[in-house]
């Protein structure tokens, strides 16, 4: 049963445990937490025997999973339940996700995402703003593992903050205080998301925990053209090409090799070779990867057309005449 459908009174006491507990979700820098967010915030509390100066009771013994269970239901409720305004010693269920999350301090969509999603990060558009690459738009991009992949990264991360294998004790936490992947809403604090599912998305170790997740420049390049459409379609996509790739030419090389698609190397080959100029035998290799015969299209979504690239057996099928190519007779 999930706590924040655990409904209270509006003259509802709380105890001193999930007062404290409600500090301590403020204290931090998230703009909202989890249900196991909130346990692991309670086991310090317990552990602890009170926050900042302020104990808690004798009468509360060691948590366990049932006092855990009652702590963050005091601690929280769930806007659906009450006509009015709730007291704001509680912390809201947050109107934004249809899975249970809680609202702690203000944040916009951004840190909305990274904060209910330990694995996602910005990518495609998203990523390109961030990196100088591309104007902001009003639609965030956050790229995360498929569910069955989520799923394994969760127990791990699990077991890393217990600090324990989710054996005995653990296991009934887990039941009880599950990781889940979270499920926004189509508009998160007012801002179109577009949440991509991916079989091959950027594992957790790749980012510095200090630091905004982000798809790195190589990667991000990468991205481009395997979705172009999630980064403002191939011609803004080849203008970022022909303006900021070449300064980046090491990293997408090594990004790019990797791809799980060959048609993402083929492309990158024809950007990197005859538009930009870049020679590296590690883009050569690529040539393996072109088809020919094949009806393969520098932009995915537009009709085939017959100016080509010979060498990497591409249509160049976009409405820019200055890119090389030659036209079939």
């Amino acid at each position: 049963m999930s706590l924040g459908h655990h409904p209270h009174p509006p003259n509802d006491s709380m105890s001193a445990a999930a007062t404290l507990l409600v500090q301590m979700a403020r204290d931090s820098d998230r703009a909202v937490v989890t249900e196991f967010d909130l346990f692991l915030l309670a086991r310090q509390l317990f552990r602890d025997r009170g926050y900042r100066g302020v104990k808690i009771p004798s009468r509360n013994g060691p948590l366990n999973a049932r006092r855990a269970r009652k702590v963050l239901s005091e601690a929280t409720f769930d806007l659906g339940y009450y006509p009015s305004e709730v007291p704001s010693r509680y912390l809201p269920r947050d109107p934004d996700f249809t899975s249970v999350l809680f609202t702690v301090n203000d944040g916009d969509a951004t840190k909305v995402m990274l904060d209910a999603d330990p694995f996602c990060y910005l990518s495609h558009a998203s990523a390109l703003a961030f990196h100088g690459m591309g104007a902001d738009t009003s639609e965030l991009h956050i790229s995360t593992p498929m569910r069955g992949q989520w799923a394994g990264y969760a127990r791990h991360y699990m077991e890393a903050l217990l600090g324990d294998n989710l054996t005995s004790l653990n296991d009934e936490y887990e039941r009880v205080f599950p990781l889940t992947q979270p499920k926004p809403c189509p508009e998160v604090r007012g801002r179109p998301l577009h949440r991509h599912e991916l079989s091959n998305p950027l594992p957790p170790t790749s980012f510095d925990p200090a630091r905004t997740r982000v798809s790195p420049p190589g990667a991000t390049f990468r991205d481009t053209l395997a979705a172009p459409g999630w980064c403002g379609g191939m011609d803004h996509v080849i203008a970022i090409w022909r303006t900021y790739a070449a300064r980046h030419a090491d990293a997408i090389i090594c990004a790019v090799a990797e791809a799980s698609e060959k048609i993402v190397r083929v492309r990158a080959g024809y950007l990197l070779e005859e538009v930009l100029g870049v020679r590296d035998p590690r883009i050569e290799a690529w040539l393996a990867d072109a088809q020919r015969g094949s009806s393969r299209k520098l932009d995915p979504t537009a009709p085939y057309i017959g100016r080509f690239s010979a060498r990497w057996m591409l249509s160049i099928n976009v409405d820019t005449p200055e890119l090389p190519a030659t036209t079939a007779d």
